[in-house]
């Protein structure tokens, strides 16, 4: 199911897709339900520069499902939660991979307030993002990008949410005629890169999404 975001930015950002991946903590086993969103004014979308389907800048809510329930383990999800937290952002960079993007390693581990009061772990990643190969002469060029995942305990389950934008990064993009101009900011300039701003943006949907992720699945 799609867990609605916040109002700050629902009349802003519309939902793209999902994916869907799998993991285990302890005796139990996590489906997590990715839903990507991107802007919805296309003067605030970035250009189709990627050759991945996730944009460049986009923005995820996690719909998490534990099977069986961890009440039926005996458990609470804040006992878990160690474990949970790294097999969680795990399962994040799997499903970037999966969509082109490489991960070259977690820049920075947070700990935040959750909007339910919950202790969450907030990982920000390092990111190379695929570069559409028709828009430029180099070969397999990648812009650098930052990629941030947040995973906090709900009553029953684990809340997730997180989102990508690029960093500063200047490519030569193609011109009409096949050429380029040479001076290498092309694609910084077709991006509006503002990775300040973009952080703000992700920040807000980690820490006002309200989650139904409270939901169990029992096999």
């Amino acid at each position: 199911m799609t867990i609605d975001l916040p109002a700050s930015l629902a009349e802003s950002w519309r939902a793209l897709g999902t994916r869907t991946g799998e993991s285990s903590v302890l005796l139990a086993s996590i489906t997590a339900e990715t839903t990507v969103y991107e802007p919805i004014d296309a003067a605030d979308r970035p250009a189709a520069v990627g050759a991945s389907e996730i944009p460049v800048r986009s923005l995820f809510t996690v719909d998490v499902s534990v099977s069986p329930s961890l009440s039926d383990l005996g458990m609470a999800p804040e006992s878990a939660f160690e474990k949970a937290a790294p097999k969680a952002k795990s399962q994040f960079v799997t499903t970037l991979e999966d969509e082109g993007l490489t991960v070259d390693g977690t820049r920075n581990t947070l700990e935040f307030e959750a909007t339910n009061g919950a202790e969450g772990a907030w990982f920000v990643l390092d990111v190379d993002y695929p570069v559409d190969p028709d828009l430029t002469t180099a070969d397999g060029e990648r812009i650098d990008a930052e990629a941030h995942i947040a995973v906090w305990p709900t009553e029953t389950s684990f809340g997730m949410a997180g989102g990508i934008l690029p960093l500063e990064n200047g490519i030569d993009v193609l011109d009409e005629d096949g050429t380029t101009d040479g001076d290498g900011d092309d694609l910084t300039a077709a991006l509006d890169v503002d990775p300040e701003r973009d952080r703000e943006t992700v920040a807000d949907l980690i820490r006002t999404i309200e989650t139904d992720t409270d939901r169990t699945t029992a096999e």
